[in-house]
């Protein structure tokens, strides 16, 4: 059996996990996936998937719905099920697309449908490589944030297809309901951050007149990285995942820049858009660069 790599954890898996990174050669698994019998032990009951029961951050077991394809569970298995692994974990899951630049990670959060996608692929195919899509699990360390990458794809909408000029022929539909016009961009290669990277900003997409970026002070900061929090609701299921919540989110909102930006939705500027996110960026992650080189250990003398 194959391990696997997703969010900095090596995944042994019974369910097929194909497209995510092989673990390197003699890692332990750190997250173990079987199929098994659930019933009233679950702890994620998802209709259109089956039954999860997740456990201590280290044990996913499945009992899959009758019909269900292994594409449509994949789906709730690398989202909700994970989501609550990280959680357990003490990670920081935050709902947003990361894109490398001058080797820090630049994460971009919003709600469903905002566009962070779309943006990660403008910044993809302008020669900056992808580190995570819809989630990116963050962890504070003494001088830094890590962000660790999620899977190697982008889910685009087809309107961000057609604007790209992307065929979908070939590609497989994010979901099993073919009303829904979402497709899965492998993203491989140069194209791809593998490992952990620091976190440089997070920029939090809203709608707004014209194109404009703002800082957010620490309260706010705080506030905004907590409202954009993967599966947030799952850290109020026991008190101490709640507390260690909290922690991570302050931790994070110190030490990094959170922006406000603010855009109309209108596919015609994503290029300005882009543009002018990428611009602001470049500063912020040099300030952030900087103030981690400050923060840092003097090194033995």
């Amino acid at each position: 059996m194959t391990l696997v790599r997703l969010f900095g954890l090596v995944i042994d898996s019974e369910v097929p996990l194909p497209n995510l990174l092989p673990a390197a050669a003699g890692a332990i698994a750190d997250v173990h996936i079987r199929r098994g019998r659930v019933g009233t032990d679950a702890d994620l009951v998802i209709p259109e998937a089956g039954l999860f029961r997740v456990r201590d951050g280290r044990e996913i077991i499945v009992e899959t719905n009758e019909g269900v394809s292994d594409r449509n569970l994949r789906l709730f298995l690398l989202g909700s099920a994970m989501g609550l692994i990280l959680h357990q974990r003490g990670l920081f899951p935050l709902h947003a697309n990361a894109v490398e630049l001058d080797g820090r990670a630049i994460a971009v959060a919003g709600a469903t449908g905002a566009g962070k996608s779309t943006l990660a692929a403008w910044f993809s195919r302008s020669g900056h490589r992808i580190v995570g899509d819809d989630v990116v699990a963050l962890k504070a360390t003494a001088c830094t944030v890590l962000a660790y990458p999620g899977p190697p794809r982008v889910r685009l909408w087809r309107e961000a297809m057609e604007r790209f000029g992307i065929d979908t022929n070939g590609l497989e539909p994010s979901y099993a309901d073919d009303t829904v016009e979402k497709w899965d961009l492998p993203v491989a290669g140069d194209a791809l951050v593998a490992d952990a990277v620091p976190l440089g900003a997070v920029y939090v997409l809203e709608d707004g007149a014209d194109i404009a970026i703002t800082r957010l002070g620490g309260g706010a900061a705080a506030a905004t990285l907590f409202d954009h929090t993967y599966r947030g609701s799952y850290a109020d299921r026991q008190a101490e995942w709640r507390a260690e919540h909290f922690r991570a989110v302050a931790a994070v909102a110190k030490s990094v820049p959170v922006f406000r930006l603010e855009r109309p939705r209108d596919l015609s500027l994503l290029e300005a858009l882009g543009r002018a996110l990428l611009a602001h960026a470049v500063e912020a992650t040099a300030r952030t660069a900087a103030e981690d080189r400050s923060a840092a250990p003097a090194p033995d003398r």
